[in-house]
């Protein structure tokens, strides 16, 4: 390796990191006398921009997939590119952004492709809906692979939002986020990875989108910004980088599905995400081993990563036996709650922690088995108390600073239920909090349901509740009759501005399909809803709502060959369907 070799490794390290002012003075001063070099440095920068700016180029379907699984597969033999690895040693060592003892590090492979758009083709037939609803045509476009090229099973379909498979296999892992301007996101499974679609207003995807991310498992958060762009928290297995479990990938992708400078990260494993403003807030547990028991204690510890790629961490937290859950304020406050003493009188502990460690105030200790936390605009911390056994629930409010405001409610006649349906359901469902502090209580037991809404001043709120001989819709296709050892997690409800609250309930027959429910602030169904699923064995599996107050929904739809299609509709608060897309077709 000559001088020359050197000064060329630290030109494209510059690329994309910020180097130490002693590097970056012995960069120039060699880059100022040697003609070679500065124009070899110039190219550098001139195909790095050509990657992040440039026009996308028009691959044959299936093309681009295959490029990417090619280059991203490491070669057979031969050292590492060096390019990369010195870029990754320049960053641990002069960068000064990157909590490397916790596995936080930049990855600078182009792992980012967009899928290029064709020209437009119908999608196939829209899902049957109730007569309350009225559906546009579909905007999904399709384009057909080479001829003799055969499809793998969850292969996207090139230039389109559309992946081929079996819904009722991906169905559950697709995720939904409305934006902030009546955008929209989807994350779809796919064959080596995941597809990533903006829609605008009219169900269209946006210049620039879909974008395939190659290698990722699935992508489990979608996090908008006001400005268009979007954080993706993606993962994959971490068995060939030799750890346990999973690591995920964090992923920043401006409004035209360009990647931002200095994106995309990894870490170890990240437990959950929150965009506070136009800065992400991560928890991420560091891995200490395979250590296979379930009374281990675990370290978390909150991560923010900035909009220009720059990381700040807060110490480790330790949470001591023996089960967790996680959850991160809309101030960006990191919470765990641990479940202890099952076996005298079960007790719950919530931590309360931030960059600078735990907070002062906390951890609080709460007698009764506690649900996962939920928030308000304000981050004020709402859980139930009780257990699926137990009556009556309780409700609990708390402040940042660990106090319990006069807000919750000690004697609801009602049973607290966990969304998961299966055996040892041990745990109470979150409330669903509205913005103001609203919250319902929801119950779904022996086939119907039963929701209590609770006002900001913890006063049961006039009307309610409502009541239903429907029960809740099970998400991810239910388990088969008399199967053991099985169980699935019931739709979750949204509640949209104004504080309508949506729930998906299941089928009234066996003719009909699952249905969408809204709920005003009076207790009773909003006129022109529900809006029902026609087709036999058609079920809503999942429903986000936006901040326009339209919602979107995931429809999952048998078949003729005896698979399932995946459709996405957005609907109006007055119930009109305003598009719906095709995202997975068999």
């Amino acid at each position: 390796m000559t001088i020359h070799d050197g000064f060329l490794d630290l030109a494209a390290a510059a690329i994309d990191f910020e180097l130490d002012p002693d590097e970056r003075a012995e960069l120039d001063r060699h880059l100022a006398g040697c003609d070679s070099c500065r124009r070899t440095a110039e190219a550098f920068r001139e195909d790095a921009a050509t990657i992040a700016y440039g026009p996308a180029p028009r691959l044959a379907p299936g093309q681009s997939v295959a490029i990417l699984a090619a280059a991203l597969r490491p070669p057979k033999s031969g050292p590492p590119v060096r390019l990369l690895a010195v870029a990754a040693l320049v960053a641990i060592l002069g960068g000064g952004l990157l909590a490397v003892g916790l596995g936080i590090f930049r990855s600078e492979d182009p792992l980012v492709a967009v899928v290029t758009p064709s020209p437009g083709i119908p999608s196939d037939e829209a899902p049957s809906i109730g007569a309350s609803a009225q559906p546009t045509a579909s905007a999904g476009a399709t384009l057909q692979p080479a001829a003799g090229t055969p499809r793998p099973r969850g292969s996207p379909t090139i230039g389109s939002v559309q992946v081929r498979g079996d819904a009722g296999e991906l169905g559950s892992l697709i995720r939904m986020a409305p934006g902030a301007a009546g955008d929209f996101y989807v994350s779809i499974p796919a064959t080596d990875g995941t597809v990533i679609a903006r829609l605008d207003t009219d169900g269209d995807p946006t210049p620039g989108w879909p974008v395939f991310i190659p290698g990722s498992e699935s992508c489990d958060q979608l996090l908008p910004v006001t400005d268009g762009s979007v954080r993706l928290i993606c993962h994959r297995p971490a068995a060939e980088e030799g750890l346990g479990g999973m690591i995920a990938r964090v992923h920043a992708l401006d409004a035209n599905g360009r990647r931002l400078p200095s994106w995309p990260i990894e870490v170890e494993d990240v437990v959950t995400g929150r965009m506070v403003g136009d800065e992400l807030t991560l928890l991420v547990k560091p891995y200490v081993g395979d250590v296979g028991e379930t009374d281990t204690p675990e370290n978390v510890l909150l991560v923010t990563v900035g909009a220009d790629g720059s990381v700040q961490s807060g110490p480790d937290v330790q949470f001591d036996c023996c089960e967790h859950s996680w959850a991160i304020g809309p101030d960006g406050i990191g919470y765990g709650t641990t479940h202890r003493d099952w076996d005298t009188s079960v007790k719950t502990d919530i931590e309360a922690f931030g960059l600078e460690g735990l907070r002062i105030g906390w951890p609080r200790t709460i007698d009764g088995n506690a649900s996962d936390l939920a928030f308000d605009a304000q981050g004020r911390v709402y859980a139930i108390i009780g257990s699926p056994n137990t009556r009556p629930a309780q409700t609990i409010v708390i402040d940042h600073d660990g106090r319990t405001l006069p807000t919750g409610i000690s004697d609801l006649a009602i049973v607290s239920t966990n969304p998961w349906t299966g055996a040892g359901a041990d745990y109470p469902g979150p409330p669903i909090v509205a913005g103001d502090g609203t919250s319902y209580i929801v119950q779904s037991v022996d086939g119907q349901t039963r929701i209590q809404a609770v006002d900001p001043r913890g006063q049961r709120a006039a009307g309610w509740p409502y009541e239903s001989d429907l029960g809740l819709q099970e998400s991810g296709g239910g388990c088969p009759p008399e199967t053991t050892g099985c169980g699935g997690f019931l739709a979750a409800p949204a509640v949209a501005p104004g504080n309508v609250l949506y729930l998906i309930e299941e089928a009234a027959n066996a003719a009909d399909g699952s249905r969408i429910v809204a709920i005003g602030l009076d207790g009773t169904v909003v006129d022109g809803w529900p809006v029902e699923l026609r087709r036999s064995g058609s079920e809503f599996w999942s429903i986000v709502a936006g901040p326009d107050g339209r919602v979107y929904a995931l429809a999952i739809e048998p078949e003729p060959n005896g698979a399932h299609s995946a459709t996405i509709l957005a609907i109006a608060p007055d119930s009109t369907v305003q598009f719906n897309v095709t995202v997975v077709e068999p």
